[in-house]
């Protein structure tokens, strides 16, 4: 049986541990610690200053989470994305966001779409150095409105942990003032049909905006140099 102190310990290792993980996703997002980097848990521990207990759980996690792969007496490593991990990733996105577009459909709301038709406008592509933002922004939005109004949880967790690899793709074509454009058009179709009631043109929109994103991001990862293992 355990006593106070011993949970009281368990439960203060379980906070560093989620704010260590956190860090460390927050961190491969960035790009600080990039595909094929080792995770020295040893320099890790004494820089976040956070226990070594602690900063493995937050790894073991990371690893379920599919950021790390765990190596058998050797130190763990970020994962390297590959074009098969991007092809399965988008086949996979494109099934959960059909279906959440899906059961979202009847619980849209008019202040959903006019709050959407305020940020597309926002984000009109110009030369305003907070445009790329504002387009992200919106991004952000339109894909959060079928993922919030699904009322499925497990699809919504299953969503979520997908976004963070979406996030990773972003980093790598955001800064491409084409692809934005591109994007932004696309999202703006999609937002039309879902306020004209048009179910099936917005599956479709949906379905083509997920495919040229993958072509988008497969182009990217061909240009970008090899990590250092």
């Amino acid at each position: 049986m355990s006593t106070p102190s011993h949970r009281k310990k368990l439960k203060r290792t379980g906070r560093f541990a989620e704010q260590a993980f956190n860090r460390l996703i927050e961190a491969i997002l960035r790009g600080e610690v990039e595909g094929g980097a080792v995770l020295p848990e040893t320099r890790l521990a004494r820089a976040w200053k956070v226990g070594r207990t602690p900063l493995r759980e937050a790894v073991r996690r990371a690893a379920e989470a599919g950021f790390v792969v765990l190596r058998s007496n050797q130190a763990p490593v970020v994962r390297r994305l590959t074009a098969d991990d991007i092809r399965d990733l988008y086949d996979l996105r494109k099934t959960l966001e059909l279906h959440a577009l899906e059961l979202a459909w009847p619980h849209f709301t008019p202040t959903d779409l006019r709050a959407l038709g305020q940020l597309a406008a926002a984000a009109k592509p110009e030369t305003s150095r907070i445009w790329p933002r504002r387009c992200l922004t919106f991004d952000l939005a339109l894909h959060s409105l079928w993922m919030g109004r699904c009322g499925n949880a497990w699809l919504i967790a299953d969503l979520k942990r997908h976004y963070q690899f979406l996030r990773i793709f972003q980093s790598w074509v955001g800064h491409d003032p084409q692809a934005l454009e591109k994007a932004y058009h696309e999202h703006v179709k999609i937002l039309r049909a879902i306020r004209g009631g048009d179910r099936n043109g917005a599956r479709r929109l949906l379905r083509q905006h997920i495919r040229e994103s993958a072509r988008l991001v497969k182009q990217a990862l061909r240009l970008r140099k090899p990590s250092s293992p």
